[in-house]
């Protein structure tokens, strides 16, 4: 697979096994609307997955949720930012968390029963699930949306071949396997290949023709007389 692209994401190392130009990933990143994205339900109240300050610990943790899509299905990402004030500027670290993960992060000890539920009800539809008309439409196979609540109902935006590297999605899918999955898609699902004005040198036209690059065109059998 041939990656046409103004930035580099952990996959791209896998290019060095080797390079198939019939195949081509115009990795543009650009955004379009859609209300695809949208909660069934609150998961842990109106704000918690918008993300909100909160203190765990002597810490304050800010929680934004992500929606990554991969190669015809969707993964839900959990992005956890710390700092040790509500003063302080910037925030510390950046954790990132998929599927299950999160519920072994955000309710250690599940107490509050309903918002694990929710939560766990929002992952349940979300993580590593189909998803393909959305892949189709928009001829795109990464993209990256922040869900919102059934009562804020508008057009998100989506950023279509977003960097995968920034949100760690090696810990879904290894360099090697993240690079096939996508060409296996391009080529297989969005039918993405080389322009149809590529130039074929002559040879080349012969044999695909059915001819024998030994004899003409005009006289495609061989003359009876022995050759030397």
């Amino acid at each position: 697979m041939l990656i046409i692209s103004k930035f580099r994401d952990y996959y791209d190392a896998s290019v060095g096994y080797g390079v198939d130009k019939t195949i081509i990933y115009e990795r543009e990143t650009r955004v379009v609307k859609s209300k695809e994205f949208f909660l069934d339900d609150y998961i842990a109240g109106e704000n918690y997955y918008r993300g909100f300050d909160w203190v765990r610990g002597s810490k304050i943790a800010l929680h934004e949720w992500k929606i990554i899509g991969f190669c015809g299905k969707t993964y839900v990402l959990l992005i956890e930012k710390t700092k040790e004030t509500a003063g302080d500027p910037a925030f510390e670290t950046i954790e990132y968390f998929y599927g299950d993960e999160i519920l072994e992060r955000v309710f250690r000890n599940k107490k509050d029963k309903w918002r694990y539920k929710e939560t766990r009800d929002f992952i349940n539809k979300w993580h590593n699930k189909e998803f393909f008309d959305f892949f189709l439409t928009n001829k795109a196979p990464i993209f990256s949306v922040q869900p919102l609540g059934r009562y804020l109902k508008t057009d998100l935006e989506v950023q279509l071949n977003h960097s995968l590297e920034e949100f760690k999605f090696f810990r879904i899918f290894d360099s090697f396997s993240a690079f096939q999955e996508i060409q296996m898609f391009i080529s297989g699902v969005l039918g993405i290949s080389s322009p149809k004005t590529l130039e074929i040198d002559n040879k080349e036209r012969i044999k695909q023709a059915g001819f024998d690059l030994k004899w003409s065109f005009r006289n495609p059998d061989p003359p009876k007389r022995k050759q030397k």
